[in-house]
């Protein structure tokens, strides 16, 4: 019997610190183990081993079984769950809960028994179908016998059939045994037959040479595709995997149907729509050590990622990679950038305008800028950009409507139009010969396939109470205008600086002026008792932070510098000591939209 030993253990649940629990068992960091933790079983994962007890002795409980048919997490996930509990000002457990919201019940063995049978049901398969060609293959011979022997035409035509259906039934079972015995490889582990489609592409020197830098790459580009496909055949033939994140599960489907063509089985795709089921054969792939490339939304970081050799996040700025709702409250982009720190694989950042951070962190040389844009800008060929003044329409009779008249005018010459409305009413576009999107529905669609794009009223993307809507608002209609070949822009704000911007570095110099992101960090401090916001923030100043009371929130503004950590977890400790002392329940919010 194994001496008695002590580990610590990190549990799915908001703990500011990992249990100690003891064990007889020869365990290793993530190993899964059953503990007993506030009176209820809990699946926890070992986090350190042979630890010296910070406790009472008598205080620790033994585990109650080692889970081994729950897979080992790895060192990589377990660094990026400290390094998003620490940024986000959360604890481990909240993360762990995040990456495995649906833990794994059976056994090792009934896992192994499953496979073992669905491993001899193929290979009885593989058996039936090679008699079946041997028959066919003797049925084969008999007609070519018959056919060499003279006969008159209605027979010798009637023998050509026969032996044209044998013929087509024994390619066809030929065709279903080389896929039946691909599939039954590739569950043994031999993954080369999926390597040896891959397109005969590689990817530009210049391109090439920005990654070999090893920083994060921003690559600003409306025409992104072919440079991925470039880059992920590349990582491929290096026998490392690919994980790309995308904002919105609709692009998800759209990328997955483009690069199926080029990847076909190595493809997989993630998302929060799937089945647990379906997730979790995305992850028993991923362990088995096959090649892929994981087109995934943001929880695709948590995956158990092997071999990884580059990460693309494509649209980079979208505002839907942070999780706001629940905890962790993180932004996929930048866990994705500390995903490839652990890997130590490249990471591109794709974007038609790129963030305000992205470009602060290329200025700063942080990230390498590979701009495939002129000028600055990259719009589509002979794009036609058109900005519509509707009160100076109105004061003229230019306006039917919501609709100005130089807007029908180029509806009637368009082949194919699009009109995204703000606040305008359904019933006020009926007759409009033109699909009509709402501002997010616009932005998961494909508008690349009109000849006219047109916004009804721009001056909806704005919001007074936001300091970011510029910043969006002019990310909104810069993929406009890259990715359409006529679009125009009606607006009651006609004089706008957004309207008339060919970059955001203004947009940034505001910032910096006023000492917001980038240039600082937000923490929102949410509590559902909307009267000790006082208290809390009353607390917060005479600590020496700069903080506002909002509506139902202390908004604290840290400035980004080498105390940045360290004020992030004084703040931390202040929240913790007004949590206990006012029994009031605090959401801590890193980097809020």
């Amino acid at each position: 019997m194994s001496a008695q030993h002590y580990i610590k253990v990190i549990l799915p649940l908001r703990l500011e610190w990992e249990p100690c629990y003891i064990t007889d068992a020869d365990l290793r960091a993530g190993d899964r183990v059953a503990v007993i933790f506030a009176g209820r079983r809990v699946i926890g994962v070992v986090s350190e081993v042979d630890v010296t007890p910070d406790i009472a002795i008598s205080r620790i409980r033994p585990i109650l079984s080692v889970e081994t048919g729950l897979d080992r997490i790895t060192p990589e996930e377990i660094s990026l769950w400290r390094f998003i509990a620490e940024y986000y000002l959360c604890t481990i457990g909240e993360v762990y809960k995040a990456a495995y919201p649906g833990l794994k019940t059976a056994s090792e063995e009934t896992k192994v028994r499953v496979s073992r049978q669905k491993a001899m049901l193929e290979e009885r398969t593989i058996a039936v179908w090679q008699q079946r060609i041997k028959r066919l293959k003797e049925r084969l011979d008999v007609k070519d016998a018959d056919l060499a022997k003279k006969h008159g035409i209605t027979v010798l035509r009637r023998l050509e059939e026969q032996r044209k259906a044998i013929a087509s039934a024994l390619q066809e079972a030929e065709a279903r045994l080389a896929s039946l015995s691909e599939r039954l490889s590739i569950a043994e582990g031999d993954y080369s037959s999926l390597l040896q489609h891959l397109p005969h592409i590689s990817i530009s020197p210049l391109f090439q040479q920005v990654l070999a830098n090893g920083k994060p790459v921003l690559f600003k580009s409306a025409a992104r595709e072919e440079m991925y496909l470039c880059a992920c055949t590349g990582q491929l033939r290096k026998n490392r995997n690919v994980c790309i994140l995308v904002n919105e599960i609709e692009l998800a489907g759209r990328l997955r149907d483009r690069l199926e063509g080029a990847f076909g089985e190595l493809l997989l795709v993630h998302h929060s729509q799937m089945t647990r089921g379906a997730q979790r054969r995305i992850m028993d792939d991923i362990r088995s050590g096959r090649p892929y490339v994981l087109i995934g939304t943001r929880s695709a970081v948590f995956l158990p990622h092997r071999e990884l050799g580059l990460i693309i996040v494509d649209n980079e700025e979208s505002p839907f990679y942070k999780q706001s709702d629940t905890a962790p409250r993180y932004n996929a982009r930048d866990c994705a950038v500390q995903l490839a720190r652990i890997h130590n694989c490249n990471i591109i950042l794709g974007t038609c305008s790129p963030s305000l951070e992205s470009t602060l962190n290329v200025r700063s040389g942080k990230y390498c800028l590979f701009d495939q844009t002129s000028d600055g800008r990259e719009l589509h060929p002979g794009c036609r950009y058109t900005l519509v003044d509707i009160r100076a329409e109105r004061k003229k009779n230019g306006m039917q409507g919501p609709v100005s008249r130089i807007l029908l005018a180029a509806m009637a010459r368009s082949r194919k139009c699009a009109l995204i409305r703000g606040f305008e009413k359904p019933e006020e576009l009926e007759g409009l010969q033109a699909d009509i999107f709402t501002i997010p529905q616009a932005a998961k669609s494909e508008l690349s396939d009109y000849d006219l794009v047109a916004m009804l009223n721009a001056d909806a993307l704005f919001d007074a109470g936001d300091f970011r809507s510029d910043e969006h608002a002019f990310q909104y209609l810069e993929r406009l205008r890259h990715i359409c070949p006529s679009v125009i822009i009606q607006s009651a704000q006609a004089a706008h600086q957004v309207y008339h911007m060919t970059s955001s570095e203004s947009l940034l110099e505001e910032r910096r002026e006023f000492g917001l992101p980038p240039y600082s960090r937000l923490v929102d401090l949410r509590l559902k008792a909307i009267a000790s916001a006082s208290t809390l923030c009353e607390s917060i100043v005479s600590s020496g932070f700069r903080s506002m009371e909002l509506a139902d929130s202390v908004r604290v503004v840290l400035p980004r510098d080498k105390q940045l950590q360290a004020n992030k977890k004084k703040l931390r400790k202040i929240v913790e000591t007004f949590r206990s002392k006012s029994k009031s329940d605090v959401i801590i919010d890193v980097d809020p939209l």
